[in-house]
């Protein structure tokens, strides 16, 4: 008997409640290839990043680390902070705090393998506010069913800004959720029936982590006061497991400076706007990289400072919110033929007894691992 997969419903759900059309730009998949250099330092001490990659055909996109790089943050001040890399194309340093302060300009140089020199501008560190508060309202956003309504938690902030600080943020939000696997491990089967006592809770309970995708970006240069009230972050609903136990958002509010937010404003209107948010690289957009060696090559990508707030939040058993997903476990009966129905390589096969009938359990009833998570708990999270 075969085994039946888990299929997730999330990206379903997320095509057929969306209005818009996918953005496709035309890029030529035998175009040479570009390098990609992104990262940030920003007003707290620690580690400060940097990615260097390859470009990538949008039609196949994929991450293409670019590793063995001599990486080098350097500010207004002279002084020069070299990056270790610690995974492939990712590279980092500890900055301390003495080193990070608003007003200060930060620039990044990148020597590649084979010798090319990359470099971005100077970007001038802000000055920002502590991140004010987040909240949220239950609404209706309409489906593509005009008699149909989605229930949904829309999350917002507000700023405060008032004083020296400067006028364009971004934020982003990171999201943790507590999800379980539908049964314990009781029963199975390789060929021999095995009772499990006592039941083997150990991969019922997961924790998954995932940043939200979305770019939110704002200006306040316009506004008569560098506040603003109920910008919007992003939806949750009840048609995934995020609610089912509780969950949380970091979030995470930078002060930029105006290049850099000309850059993030782009990329936010080429993605969430137009539908097109590629994950694996950034779009073509004008940023402050050089390729110093060869200046008619072109590079992708932002280096930028930033000074930065955050938050976390808890959230359980909300109400106006109906709990309806599919937790991706699949039952079925043994059937006529028992267990020489089932292929060895299917073992151990999973079952519990319903009403006295054999249900025979996929992987994904038993391993909350197998939906994406970690049966290790958070450090944050509450005991």
């Amino acid at each position: 008997m075969r085994r039946i997969k888990n299929i997730s419903v999330i990206f379903v759900l997320l095509l057929l409640f969306s209005c818009i059309k996918i953005y496709n730009p035309n890029i030529d998949a035998k175009a040479e290839k570009k390098y990609v250099v992104s990262g940030r330092i920003t007003g707290t001490e620690g580690w400060q990043e940097v990615e260097v990659s390859l470009s990538s055909p949008i039609e196949s996109p994929e991450y293409i680390p670019v590793p063995d790089c001599q990486v080098r943050i350097l500010d207004d001040k002279g002084n020069v902070f070299s990056l270790e890399e610690y995974k492939p194309g990712h590279y980092h340093v500890w900055i301390g705090q003495e080193y990070l302060l608003p007003g200060t300009s930060y620039k990044v140089r990148v020597t590649t393998s084979g010798g090319e020199e990359l470099a971005s501008g100077f970007d001038k560190m802000p000055t920002g506010p502590v991140l004010d508060s987040v909240y949220y309202l239950i609404k209706d956003i309409p489906t593509p069913d005009p008699e149909i309504n989605l229930r949904v938690m829309q999350f917002y902030i507000d700023l405060k800004a008032q004083g020296n600080y400067s006028q364009y943020y971004k934020w982003e939000v990171v999201e943790t959720w507590e999800y379980h696997a539908a049964h314990r491990i009781q029963y199975y089967y390789d060929g021999t029936v095995h009772r499990v006592s006592p039941p083997d809770y150990s991969k019922v309970v997961c924790w998954d982590t995932n940043p939200v995708k979305n770019v939110f970006t704002l200006s306040t240069k316009s506004l008569s006061q560098n506040t603003y009230n109920q910008y919007p972050l992003h939806v949750i609903d009840g048609h995934t497991s995020r609610l089912a136990y509780l969950y949380s958002i970091l979030v995470f509010q930078y002060a930029l400076s105006e290049g850099a937010y000309n850059y993030w404003e782009q990329l936010r209107i080429n993605s969430n706007e137009q539908g097109g948010l590629y994950e694996k690289q950034p779009l073509a957009i004008k940023g402050n990289l050089l390729n110093v060696s060869h200046p008619e090559r072109e590079v992708l990508g932002y280096f930028y400072a930033a000074s930065v707030s955050s938050r976390r939040y808890f959230y359980h058993d909300i109400e106006g919110i109906e709990l309806d997903f599919n937790n991706g476990c699949i039952e079925e009966e043994l059937g006529m033929g028992g267990w020489k129905n089932v292929n060895p390589w299917d073992y151990p096969v999973y079952f519990y007894y319903k009403l006295e009938v054999l249900k025979i359990l996929s992987n994904e009833c038993v391993d909350c691992r197998l939906l994406g998570g970690t049966i290790v708990k958070p450090d944050f999270w509450p005991k």
